[in-house]
């Protein structure tokens, strides 16, 4: 029988995720959290306490497994709970874990990475991503890495904080003047290629850029939102410069800002790739955002 292990199990992927593998009749499936049990996840799965700070936790929640899937980390979303906690548990966390799962005898680990992901310059968040998936590369593990675009649907945060904002504010920032082209990914659709990756359904040894159905601009999500939301709101350019300055500020004073630094390191590059990745890779071809957004809603 084939165990897998699910990292990040409270967090958006990762609660996904379980929810559908919990649904599987064959394996058995674990999802780590950090605080000891019991825990909200599927009765099926079992919830097993370990933190990548600790690396001393970790071997008994890998014992037996043979597929690791790696959805933990912080996101730019999320302000840093303290200095270098990105790096700490996005990078050093991950050398923690591919330590323990080549110990344990890990067969294949899925990473969960985002699209763009490449070498950056220490102390920056990009940074941290990169060290995750190097961390990963380097383990010797056969091992798999999804890099997508933003995510899209059942409270997805990408979405969530816009229309917060939207609901809040008359006025909406295009950050870097709109034009910046996402490709946003339905979050089943994410776990369907998540579940490929555990069926030899997936290249070894690469990292997939995938997408949804379509390449949208900033302006282009703000507007699809606030239809959603039956809002109209005054949509006024941003240039990056003094939005680093906005963000920095908030950081500073509030528990939790609605733009960090690190989330404003997304919006220095087109956040798209092909728009058959994942047709070409899974054979399936994703939802569109647009499309979904005016059929169900915003799922917030």
């Amino acid at each position: 029988m084939t165990t897998i292990l699910v990292t990040g199990s409270s967090g958006f992927v990762g609660s996904h995720l379980l929810r559908r593998l919990a649904n599987r009749p064959e394996g058995h499936v674990r999802g780590l959290v950090r605080e000891p049990p019991p825990c909200s996840l599927p009765p099926s799965v079992e919830c097993v306490q370990g933190d990548l700070n600790q690396p001393d936790t970790l071997a008994a929640a890998l014992e037996g497994v043979q597929y690791l899937v790696h959805a933990a980390a912080i996101t730019a979303d999320h302000k840093e709970p303290y200095r270098g906690a990105y790096e700490q548990v996005n990078k050093v966390g991950t050398e923690h874990l591919m330590r323990a799962a080549t110990r344990a005898g890990v067969e294949r680990v899925v990473l969960m990475s985002g699209l763009g992901t490449r070498p950056a310059p220490k102390e920056t968040y990009m940074a941290t991503r990169w060290g995750m998936e190097e961390a990963v590369r380097q383990s010797g593990i056969p091992f798999v890495i999804l890099q997508p675009s933003v995510l899209f649907g059942d409270g997805a945060p990408f979405v969530s904080a816009l229309a917060g904002l939207a609901r809040r504010s008359p006025v909406l920032p295009l950050l870097g003047g709109g034009g910046i082209r996402f490709q946003p990914l339905w979050i089943e659709d994410l776990v369907t290629c998540l579940e490929a990756c555990l069926r030899d359904q997936a290249p070894l040894g690469e990292a997939l850029p995938v997408g949804g159905a379509e390449h949208v601009t900033f302006r282009q999500v703000l507007g699809e939102i606030c239809a959603a939301l039956h809002l109209r709101r005054l949509l006024v350019p941003l240039p990056l410069g003094l939005a680093r300055l906005q963000a920095t500020v908030m950081t500073a004073v509030l528990p939790r800002p609605p733009l960090t630094p690190a989330a404003l390191e997304l919006f220095t590059f087109d956040n798209a790739t092909d728009l058959d990745s994942v047709e070409r890779t899974f054979g399936f071809t994703p939802r569109g955002f647009r499309e979904h957004l005016r059929e169900r809603g915003l799922e917030t």
